[in-house]
C-alpha cells in the first residue's frame, strides 16, 4: 500500500506545472495564470476583428439566430430589428467586459476574486465551467455535421451508414462524423492562444466569403428573397404574435439573443489580456460584434427563406447551414454543386474550430489553469474540457429551436446577476483599479480576503437577483405554453433585471458595509507586466497613446510619493 502511494506521489509531482518564483506572492503561479508580460501579447485591433467573426458572428450559431426568434411568433423584420438591438448592446457589453484583460492582462478568474474572494470566485468559477464543457460538446456537434456533409460530398457510400443510435438521436454516420471532427480538433489545441491570431484572419475571411457566396447563389437560383420573407407564419407553422403578446415575445427575443452569447461575453478578458494595447480591443468589438451578428443571421433567413422556394419537398426548414448545404447537395445532384458544396463544409468547419477550440476550450483552460495552477495549464484544460463532449451527448440537447431558447433564458437567469456585481465592482465601486499582487494572495493580509477568503456581498446581491426569476424559469420547464401570472414576465426580462438589482443590491451593501482599500494599487510592477513596452522601437521613447495603464501606474507612483511625504 505504501510503495502505491509512493508511485502515486512520485507521478503526482512529475505532472506538476513549473511555478514561477520571480513574483512575491504566496500562491502557486504558471505562466497562464499571471499576468501577462508584453511578449506574449501580440492581438491588435484587426486581430480581434477576426476573433469576433469567427466566434461571435460567422459560425453555424450565428446562422441559425433567426429561427429561434421567429419560433416565437415574430416575422423576418421584427426579428431582424430584435437582433440589431441586442446585439448592439452586447457590443458594448463586452468591450465592458473586456476591459480588466486589456488593462491589467489578467485573465477572467483572476478578476472574480475582486469581487467575490480569493475563495469566493470558485463559486462563478464553477459556472463558468460547467458552462465551457456544455458549449464545447454544443459547437464540436455542429462542426461534427458539416464534415458529415463534406463526407457525402465526397464518399457517398458514406450515407449507407444509416443505422439508428442513441434512442434514433442519431445515426452511425452521425457519430462517424463527430468522432472524427473530436480528433481533428486536438492538435489545435496544442498551440498557446497567442498564436491564434493568423488562424482567426483565415477563418474568418473564408467563412465570410463563403457566406456571402451562398446568400448570392441562393438568390440567384431562387429569382429573389423566397416566400418565408414574406409570410413566414404559413411555411413555419407558427402563429404571428399580435398585440400584447408581439411586445413580449420582442422583449424575449432581445433577452434570448443576449443569453446565447452572455456566457461569451461574461468572460471576455480572457481573450483581452492579450491585446497590446488597452483600445485595441474597442472598435473591433462595438462594430463586429453587432454588424457580423446582424449581417449572419439576415443571411440565414434569406437562404432558409430561398430553400423553401428551391426545395419545396423538404420536411422542415432548413435553418441549420449544414442541413441547407446538405439539401443542395441532394437536389441539386451534380458535380459542381458536390463541390461548392463540400467547399462550404469546409468553411464552417473552420468556424467551428475556433468556436471549439479558441472560445471553448481555451477559455476553460484558462479557468481551470486559475483554479487549479499546479496541475493545469491552459492547453491541459482544454484537452480536459473537450473530453467531456461524448459525456454531455450533444446530439441530446438541442431538438427544437424553442428547447434551445430554454436552455439560454436559464442562463441569463444566473449571469444576468454575476455580471451586475462584477460591472458594479469594476467600474463604479473601483474605478477600474486592482491591486494585483493581492489577487495572487491566500491570505487575510489581501485586500480581497473579505470574510475568511468569501465576499458576503456579492452572495446576497447575487441571491436579490435570481430568486423571484426562478418561477419563470420552472414554468419554462414544466409548462412551456402556459403563463404564469407576472413570474413569466419576469423571465422574459431575466438577464437585465438580474443584472440591475444584484447591481444596484451590492452597491447598496457596500456602502452600508464598505470593503477596505476600494482603489489600491499595487506601487511596483511585481510581475512584469507593464516595464516591457510592447511599443517600443529601436528604444525610442514609446508611444503612449491609449495606454491606460502606464498613467494609472504613474498615479500610483505620484500617490505612494505624496503619503510618504506626508507622514
Amino acid at each position: 500500500m505504501a510503495s502505491k502511494m509512493s508511485l502515486i506521489s512520485r507521478l503526482l509531482r512529475r505532472m506538476e506545472v513549473t511555478r514561477d518564483t520571480d513574483a512575491p506572492v504566496d500562491i502557486y503561479v504558471n505562466k497562464d495564470t499571471r499576468p501577462l508580460p508584453s511578449s506574449r501579447r501580440p492581438y491588435g485591433p484587426w486581430h480581434f476583428v477576426g476573433l469576433w467573426m469567427v466566434t461571435g458572428s460567422f459560425n453555424v450559431g450565428g446562422w441559425t439566430t433567426g429561427s429561434s426568434l421567429i419560433s416565437l411568433g415574430l416575422n423576418v423584420w421584427q426579428a431582424m430589428l430584435a437582433i440589431i438591438i441586442a446585439h448592439t448592446f452586447v457590443g458594448l457589453l463586452c468591450v465592458a467586459g473586456g476591459h480588466p484583460g486589456a488593462k491589467w492582462h489578467i485573465g477572467f478568474p483572476i478578476w472574480m476574486k475582486q469581487n467575490w474572494g480569493i475563495w469566493g470566485y470558485l463559486f462563478p468559477m464553477a459556472i463558468r465551467v460547467f458552462l465551457s464543457f456544455v458549449w464545447t460538446a454544443t459547437n464540436t456537434w455542429y462542426g461534427s455535421q458539416c464534415l458529415k456533409v463534406l463526407l457525402k460530398c465526397i464518399w457517398p457510400s458514406f450515407l449507407s451508414l444509416d443505422n439508428s443510435l442513441a434512442s434514433g438521436a442519431m445515426k452511425v454516420y452521425d457519430m462517424v462524423s463527430f468522432v472524427l471532427y473530436f480528433l481533428l480538433c486536438l492538435p489545435l489545441m496544442w498551440f498557446s492562444p497567442e498564436n491564434y491570431k493568423k488562424p482567426f484572419m483565415f477563418a474568418s475571411i473564408t467563412v465570410a466569403t463563403t457566406v456571402f457566396v451562398l446568400l448570392i447563389w441562393s438568390m440567384v437560383r431562387a429569382g429573389g428573397g423566397g416566400s418565408f420573407i414574406h409570410d413566414p407564419s404559413t411555411i413555419a407553422g407558427v402563429e404571428p404574435a399580435k398585440g400584447s403578446a408581439l411586445g413580449w415575445a420582442f422583449v424575449s427575443a432581445i433577452t434570448a439573443n443576449i443569453g446565447g452569447i452572455a456566457t461569451h461575453m461574461w468572460s471576455q478578458s480572457d481573450y483581452t489580456r492579450y491585446a497590446r494595447r488597452p483600445g485595441d480591443q474597442v472598435l473591433a468589438q462595438l462594430v463586429m460584434v453587432p454588424l457580423g451578428t446582424i449581417v449572419v443571421a439576415c443571411i440565414g433567413i434569406v437562404c432558409t427563406s430561398c430553400a423553401t422556394t428551391l426545395y419545396p419537398t423538404e420536411e422542415s426548414l432548413l435553418w441549420n447551414p449544414y442541413d441547407f448545404l446538405d439539401a443542395v447537395r441532394r437536389n441539386e445532384d451534380n458535380r459542381g454543386a458536390r463541390a461548392g458544396v463540400a467547399f462550404a463544409s469546409i468553411a464552417f468547419m473552420l468556424s467551428q474550430f475556433g468556436m471549439v477550440v479558441a472560445s471553448n476550450c481555451v477559455v476553460a483552460g484558462i479557468d481551470l489553469a486559475a483554479l487549479l495552477p499546479r496541475w493545469f495549464t491552459v492547453r491541459r484544460g482544454g484537452y480536459f474540457t473537450i473530453a467531456f463532449v461524448f459525456v454531455l451527448q450533444p446530439w441530446s440537447l438541442l431538438n427544437s429551436a424553442t428547447n434551445f431558447l430554454t436552455v439560454v433564458g436559464s442562463f441569463n437567469i444566473f449571469l444576468g446577476p454575476l455580471m451586475g456585481i462584477m460591472f458594479v465592482d469594476y467600474f463604479l465601486i473601483r474605478r477600474t483599479t486592482m491591486k494585483l499582487s493581492d489577487m495572487y494572495a491566500s491570505t487575510p493580509a489581501s485586500l480581497y480576503w473579505y470574510t475568511k477568503g468569501w465576499n458576503w456581498r456579492a452572495g446576497v446581491a447575487w441571491v436579490t437577483g435570481v430568486w423571484f426569476l426562478m418561477p419563470g424559469l420552472a414554468q419554462r420547464a414544466m409548462a412551456l405554453g402556459e403563463i404564469w401570472a407576472g413570474w413569466t414576465r419576469l423571465y422574459q426580462l431575466a438577464w437585465f433585471l438580474g443584472c440591475v438589482v444584484s447591481g444596484a443590491a451590492y452597491l447598496g451593501l457596500d456602502w452600508v458595509w464598505p470593503m477596505p482599500g476600494k482603489t489600491e494599487v499595487d506601487d511596483e510592477d511585481y510581475f512584469g507586466t507593464f516595464e516591457e513596452r510592447a511599443d517600443v522601437v529601436d528604444g525610442s521613447v514609446p508611444d503612449s497613446e491609449g495606454d491606460e495603464v502606464a498613467r494609472e501606474k504613474e498615479a500610483t507612483l505620484q500617490r505612494v510619493e505624496e503619503k510618504g511625504s506626508a507622514v
